[in-house]
């Protein structure tokens, strides 16, 4: 009976390991942790008043959602689909805009995303 359960406790444990896996390792992932971090640079070094301009273009390709980053406190969220998403904090006390563009969107035709630091 107890090598039954010692079983069945090695069985979840590597099922759940090996979904940590595959989830961290997506390219998905991947892409939205380095560009929430690029962002959350950016805006640590950033005084009220800048305006700073990213080309995100490699990111926001996989893009599948209406609004990929959003500022939320100083917490940057980069979702690029439904399943994954990843935010990360600034230090910097300053409240940060996403500027849509002219098309309605946050990417303008070169793959750029303004952000506006007050």
């Amino acid at each position: 009976m107890s090598n039954v359960v010692f079983i069945l406790l090695v069985i979840l444990f590597f099922s759940i390991l090996l979904t940590f896996v595959v989830k961290q390792s997506s390219k998905e992932y991947i892409l939205e942790e380095q560009a929430a971090k690029k962002i959350a640079l950016a805006i640590d070094a950033a005084k009220p008043g800048t305006q700073i301009f990213l080309n995100l273009a490699n990111v926001l390709e996989k893009n599948v959602r209406d609004e990929p980053i959003t500022i939320q406190g100083n917490i940057v969220y980069v979702k690029l689909t439904e399943k994954t998403g990843y935010g990360y904090s600034f230090f910097n006390n300053v409240n940060v805009e996403v500027v849509k563009q002219g098309n309605g969107k946050i990417m303008d035709e070169n793959g750029g995303v303004l952000f506006r630091v007050r």
